[in-house]
């Protein structure tokens, strides 16, 4: 030991007031809890569920991990999941379901016990995956996407029924980026070009049959007699002065 340094000597009280004091400190520093705007907090003793909650704001714990704080996010929030079925016809189909959904505020508590901060992780993800396959199983690969609001009606229903038991609020649903295998979407493209064409040879048929019918009612109006009929109803009696031969309304002309 150096003997120019100072040795400095604390009594025991002293000792004891900064151990106190640390242990104050620290017993402040884990007792303060902060819940943030859209949450909710679920406190916890000694690992058990105390049917207490905390809202927006600060609060006051037991401190030194006596009781300890898991916090929920009770807003709207979006789940996304791939997913992927066979149709009723035994095609593939794969997309992408978005759920819109909320943490019931009344039932946190219950959540955090029975399923857990995971929650979606361990019901949404599922729900989502089997109702799609449900779903699609109904179906024809064509009829998936000539009722596909149908589809996503019923989609939501049954997600619905899925989570709401466990206190998750399901607000809507979204089927997007629908695809199938590339051999139905190859025939499906066809099918369509196919339609388009027969529509087009339709409309050419229809007009060309419209304008013969125009053409023969033309025709038969157009007669000698009706033409001669036109002129003698509009003639003003005087003899037209025509050099030639022939006749006008079968009267000879003048020449």
């Amino acid at each position: 030991m150096n003997p120019n340094i100072p040795v400095v000597r604390l009594s025991r009280n002293t000792v004891v007031r900064i151990l106190l004091a640390m242990v104050i400190v620290l017993a402040v520093f884990t007792s303060i809890r902060q819940v943030n705007t859209g949450k909710l907090a679920v406190v916890t003793r000694f690992g058990k569920v105390i049917n207490r909650e905390l809202s927006e704001g600060i609060h006051v714990v037991m401190p030194f991990g006596i009781e300890r704080v898991s916090i929920y996010d009770v807003k709207v929030q979006k789940d996304e999941s791939k997913v992927s079925a066979a149709s009723k016809d035994l095609q593939d189909v794969t997309g992408t379901v978005a759920l819109n959904y909320r943490i019931d505020a009344k039932r946190v508590s219950q959540i955090h016990q029975e399923i857990g901060p995971n929650f979606a992780l361990k019901l949404i993800e599922p729900a989502l995956q089997e109702t799609f396959k449900a779903t699609s199983a109904k179906y024809s690969a064509s009829e998936l996407i000539t009722n596909r609001s149908e589809v996503k009606s019923e989609s939501l229903k049954g997600v619905k029924d899925r989570l709401e038991k466990y206190g998750i609020v399901v607000d809507d649903l979204s089927i997007v980026d629908f695809k199938f295998s590339p051999a139905f979407a190859k025939a499906i493209e066809e099918k369509q070009v196919a339609q388009q064409n027969a529509e087009r040879s339709r409309f050419n048929l229809e007009a060309a049959q419209i304008d013969a019918q125009a053409q023969q009612a033309q025709a038969l109006t157009l007669s000698p007699l009706y033409l001669q009929k036109q002129a003698i109803e509009k003639w003003n009696g005087q003899m037209p002065q025509y050099v030639g031969s022939g006749t006008v309304f079968n009267i000879p002309l003048q020449q």
